[in-house]
């Protein structure tokens, strides 16, 4: 009888040390997955820092509070791309005005290109044509004559009167 006891015992122990081993695994797997995650969250910090210190790296080169050659061909391709954003925003609001509809004092529906109302004959407001525009130095945008700064890339607009 006390050969199958320490034959269970020896069993049992072993059956013990199998689960206290995969207990260290699942432990150690979850020690390397917090600090996996714990990493992940400063890599993100950190590059939500470089994000923000690259603004203020931008706008005080802008603003000529730094001068570095180095920094003049990344400021050109964030022009650019600032132009090509106000541009197809631009773009996309006259495609959602062109499919807007008019209603006329009547209550009738009127599509853009008419020019009196079909059902009651008043005359269509047209819109007015864009005023005299000036163009932007920088990003070279057209804007409006009476503007101070650019409404695309922020540059301050200077007026030169020769």
């Amino acid at each position: 009888m006390n050969n199958i006891k320490y034959k269970f015992d020896k069993r049992f122990s072993k059956v013990q040390e199998g689960i206290d081993k995969g207990r260290e695994k699942v432990e150690g797997a979850k020690d390397r997955g917090n600090l996996n995650r714990e990493r992940n969250e400063a890599q993100l910090k950190k590059t939500n820092v470089f994000l923000e210190m690259g603004q203020l790296l931008y706008e005080k080169i802008r603003n000529n509070e730094i001068i570095d050659v180095d920094f003049e061909e990344y400021c050109n391709k964030i022009i650019e791309l600032d132009k090509y954003i106000y541009d197809n925003n631009l773009k996309i609001k006259e495609l959602k005005e062109a499919k807007s509809e008019k209603i006329c004092e009547c209550g009738h529906t009127i599509d853009n290109n008419d020019k009196f109302c079909a059902e009651c004959g008043k005359r269509v407001d047209i819109q007015l044509s864009k005023g005299e525009t000036k163009t932007c130095i920088v990003c070279e945008s057209e804007i409006d004559l009476e503007c101070n700064y650019c409404i695309c890339c922020g540059s301050r607009i200077i007026d030169i009167n020769i």
